[in-house]
């Protein structure tokens, strides 16, 4: 890719769609415009993949499903003031991830997804494994470490990147309501580390056999 300064866009230079040494390079110059056509369009096929399975299903879904137990498991059943906060954050995402089971990520015979997949479910669920097994929770989790983890650091000036922009006004709004809960219910760094729901909250959450979220405190 490369930037256009005057549209504040991205333009494609050449599209590479094989992972050998010797594998072609199509370009707009190089291409008949029918086949430049098809070359862009398998590249939007193959990212419009990634982000169904492993983006969104993956990554967005996927991912809440040990946080909402734990949570569930601790915090509610404790009736913390946290519960109060994240309550919302759980809200019908284990009925969604359940009819995704059933229908995008079904394991049977002529099974939707994969009709809808290019490499079917299968793969696609290795794809999702893999990714949780690098998921760390302050990492993925954190818009500004996500940013700059693909070299978008706060130095880059991209005016037309719009997800950056409008995403770190609602992490900064988010985060400051999120302070000022917390700062209501604990007085002290300390009062958070004695609260032993809390702490039952980290060890459900990061158990090896419970929730096995990496990154995220252990107590």
């Amino acid at each position: 890719f490369t930037y256009d300064d005057g549209n504040d866009e991205l333009d494609v230079l050449g599209i590479q769609l094989e992972r050998t040494d010797d594998a072609r390079v199509y370009t707009k110059n190089t291409c008949c415009e029918s086949e430049w056509l098809v070359v862009k369009c398998q590249v939007t096929a193959a990212d419009s993949n990634m982000h169904e399975w492993v983006s969104h299903l993956g990554n967005t879904h996927l991912s809440m499903e040990p946080h909402i137990i734990a949570i569930y498991n601790t915090l509610r059943q404790a009736n913390h003031p946290l519960y109060t906060f994240l309550k919302q954050n759980c809200r019908d995402t284990l009925l969604l991830n359940w009819g995704a089971r059933l229908s995008l990520a079904s394991y049977e015979p002529l099974a939707f997804g994969d009709y809808q997949a290019s490499v079917g479910v299968g793969q696609f669920m290795q794809l999702v494994g893999k990714m949780w097994s690098r998921y760390s929770f302050f990492e993925k989790s954190s818009l500004p470490n996500e940013l700059a983890s693909r070299g978008f650091t706060e130095d880059v000036q991209v005016p037309g990147y719009l997800y950056r922009e409008d995403g770190m006004k609602l992490w900064n709004a988010i985060g400051g309501f999120a302070t000022d809960f917390v700062d209501e219910v604990f007085d002290s760094d300390e009062a958070v580390a004695s609260d032993t729901v809390v702490r039952d909250w980290a060890r459900e959450t990061t158990d090896s056999e419970k929730g096995a979220v990496n990154g995220f405190p252990t107590s």
